[in-house]
């Protein structure tokens, strides 16, 4: 027991950290946590996929320089004298803590880049709402309750769209979610110590209306493999997704690194961006048969893209809608409902409820519920079949 409180009471205050990078490198970066503030110290250093033995010493070498840097800093806290430490930690909590909400989100756009996150136009939307709010210099650390409420109430009723209109529910609801997840990452960053959106109760927050879910039945997949596709990537990454269940986000990041091949079994391994959680999902045969250059996998850079060259996400959806009306398809297809499709395919055919949950990578079982619902209406709909025959 005292060897371990030793040990927890001497954790270094400089510890090496990694970011990754679009073209496959990672960034290393000095975390430096002193009495509650944390800075970053960026070293110009990165680690490239290790290929070959030259990438390997490449490696090795830039890690001994981060090693050295890390050394150099602990050694530069040391030596301050103690108001020199405060004068520092007073700084690092300007730095940080003051940041006003504007400044975070430029940040933090910034933090889902690096991230792979493609489409980030969400963050830019909330920066208007908020500047319309005449409260875009409010510091991050300032943010309460009282706050929270005004911006949904904003949201809700005082926000109007290029037609002067409200806006719409789901609309309203997906502005609190980008405003969520920025106030999470400000707390993992160190700048609050929690996020004020969480003392909200359910009917003070902003709430997306029931809509239609929309997905694809296994003949409609059917018809569309049969389609040709003006876009063959695309037509290979929606119908990928129809067989594993990955939002575009995950998709658009996805290496070669991430799929390992044990024999016959395929695993495909990432950390989903929507939530930061890693998920595992076996990947069938169908799932493969659409994976460009499957059959040479192991051939491939793991540090490679395997989706490449994917257009924006407006422009995948457009042709998507294309392709759809070519198979005689009258739903509104979007990427997204191959997720839909994914899930509800699995139910159709018998999969467990828990298993489906843990497939699309969700935290509660409720989430998933709604896929049930939605097959629990077709057997409805395929019993009252026999009802209008007799009628």
């Amino acid at each position: 027991m005292t060897d371990r409180s030793n040990k927890d009471s001497k954790k270094s205050p400089v510890k090496i950290r990694f970011k990754a990078m679009k073209d496959g490198r990672r960034s290393i970066y000095l975390d430096c946590y002193r009495n509650g503030h944390r800075s970053y110290e960026y070293l110009k250093l990165y680690l490239v996929p290790e290929t070959d033995d030259k990438s390997l010493r490449l490696n090795e070498a830039a890690m001994r320089k981060a090693e050295t840097a890390c050394r150099k800093k602990l050694r530069e806290l040391k030596k301050l004298p103690a108001e020199n430490r405060r004068l520092m930690d007073t700084q690092d909590c300007i730095s940080n803590k003051g940041i006003s909400i504007l400044e975070w989100l430029s940040r933090f756009k910034e933090i889902q880049r690096s991230r792979g996150v493609h489409d980030i136009h969400a963050i830019d939307r909330l920066c208007a709402i908020l500047s319309e709010m005449n409260c875009g210099d409010t510091k991050v650390n300032e943010i309460g309750k009282d706050f929270c409420i005004a911006f949904v109430e904003y949201l809700k009723t005082g926000y109007k769209t290029a037609k002067g209109e409200n806006l719409k529910p789901k609309t309203a609801f997906n502005r609190q979610c980008t405003f969520v997840t920025a106030l999470n990452v400000a707390m993992r960053e160190g700048i609050i110590p929690t996020n004020p959106m969480n003392l909200l109760s359910h009917h003070e927050r902003a709430k997306a209306s029931k809509g239609k879910r929309d997905y694809l039945t296994i003949d409609e997949v059917k018809r569309l493999i049969a389609t040709p596709c003006k876009n063959n990537m695309i037509k290979n990454a929606y119908l990928f997704a129809c067989n594993c269940g990955l939002r575009l986000g995950d998709v658009r990041k996805l290496k070669w690194g991430d799929i390992t091949q044990d024999n016959d079994r395929w695993i495909l391994s990432v950390i989903m961006n929507k939530s930061g959680k890693p998920i595992h999902i076996p990947l069938g045969v169908q799932a493969r048969r659409w994976i460009p250059g499957c059959e040479d996998s192991g051939k491939h850079d793991t540090g490679s893209l395997v989706f490449e060259h994917l257009p924006g996400d407006s422009h995948i959806n457009d042709i998507l809608k294309i392709w759809a009306a070519d198979a005689g398809i009258a739903k509104s297809v979007t990427y997204h409902t191959a997720r839909h499709t994914f899930a509800t395919m699995l139910l159709t055919l018998g999969a467990d409820l828990y298993t489906v949950s843990k497939l699309l990578g969700h935290s509660q079982i409720k989430n998933t519920q709604i896929y049930a619902e939605i097959i629990n209406r077709r057997k409805d709909e395929a019993v009252n079949l026999i009802d209008k025959v007799f009628d």
